[in-house]
């Protein structure tokens, strides 16, 4: 198994694009990325179970500093509710570890058909709000 020039093109391109959608309209990447990597992975072999998770993972470890970032930057200017924020990052933990303990043990595609139906929802959620 050996990334081939194909995936890493993919890879930067849909990182540029994600990184830049992000600083102008403050959205996640998600339901960008997590496609992406997963065709990256299963393109060069990887079982497609493995390549979800990872998908899934690093694009959750990617949230932490993000969110921190953000945190430091609207702390400075005095918008932070920290007991609203203390509370959401504490239910956050809470949910991670009980979702990372369900991912591991249900079949990728059932977590892929998951994957979709959030993002489906989200989307016709966003229409109409």
């Amino acid at each position: 198994m050996e990334i081939g020039s194909t995936q890493i093109i993919a890879l930067l391109i849909t990182g540029i694009g994600v990184g830049f959608a992000s600083g102008l309209l403050g959205v996640g990447g998600c339901f960008i990325m997590v496609p992406v990597q997963f065709w990256a992975l299963t393109s060069i072999g990887v079982d497609p179970t493995i390549a979800i998770r990872i998908a899934f993972g690093t694009n959750l470890a990617v949230v932490l500093p993000t969110a921190l970032s953000g945190a430091i930057g609207h702390s400075r200017k005095k918008s932070v509710l920290w007991k609203a924020g203390i509370m959401l990052g504490l239910s956050g933990l809470v949910g991670s570890v009980v979702g990372g303990y369900f991912a591991a043990h249900i079949p990728g595609n059932i977590l892929k058909i998951g994957f979709g139906l959030a993002i489906l929802a989200g989307g016709i959620r966003m229409l109409t709000a």
